[in-house]
This record gives structure tokens, sequence and C-alpha cells, in this order.
């Protein structure tokens, strides 16, 4: 069984945020995991203010991050609108509560201090 999430403050800032969750997920359950976060994120696709979410793999098999997923919100407001949506906590709920996932989620909500692109100088 999934261990819960621990609490998300709310972002409480009208200014563009970032969801960072990392999840510690054992190989052998990375598919099913992959299912389920497909599942979430078909939910959250929806949900307004949401610019884009990707999820990245490892390329190392051992190790304890596997997955980590990256969600850009317009708003730190949009995205706690979101997840007070209860679809999208109830597919959270079917990742938690799935007997055969061993899943530790480490979310954290995050606001860019410095970007690069090519070319920049500081």
């Amino acid at each position: 069984m999934s261990q819960s999430v621990p609490p998300l403050p709310d972002a409480l800032v009208s200014e563009p945020v970032v969801l960072i969750n990392a999840f510690t997920v054992p190989i052998e359950e990375s598919d099913r995991f992959l299912v389920r976060w497909k599942d979430n994120a078909r939910v959250m696709a929806e949900q307004p203010g949401l610019v884009r979410a990707r999820l990245f793999r490892s390329l190392v098999d051992d190790v304890e991050l596997r997955f980590v997923n990256v969600a850009e919100w317009e708003s730190g407001t949009a995205l706690d609108q979101a997840r007070a949506n209860p679809e999208w906590r109830a597919s959270m709920r079917r990742v938690i509560d799935d007997p055969e996932l061993h899943v530790v989620a480490r979310p954290v909500v995050y606001q860019s201090v410095v970007d690069v692109g090519p070319g920049d100088r500081f």
C-alpha cells in the first residue's frame, strides 16, 4: 500500500508556481505507478491554470527518487483550486490506496527565482 502524501500547504500566491513531486517507487511497481499517474494527469489536464506537467523517470535503476513530476501553474491560487477538486482528490486516493503500490511522494511548491536561457549573461 502506498504511504500517504504529506500535506501540501496552500500556495496562496497569484504569481506562477511549479509543483515538484519526487516519488520513491520500487522498480517492479514502475509500470503500475505510470498507469495511476497518467490517470491523475488526465484529471489535472482539465483544471484551469495548468500550464503543463511532465513526469521524469531516472535513467538509473538503483535510485531512490525514480520519478519526478514537474507541474507548472499560472498561479498558486490556480493550483490550490485544482487540488481542492473532488475528482482530482479521488484520483490521488487511488494512487495512495492501491495495495500493489508502495509509493512515497514528496510534493513541494516552488517559485522561480532565476531563469537562464541560451546566451544569457549575469
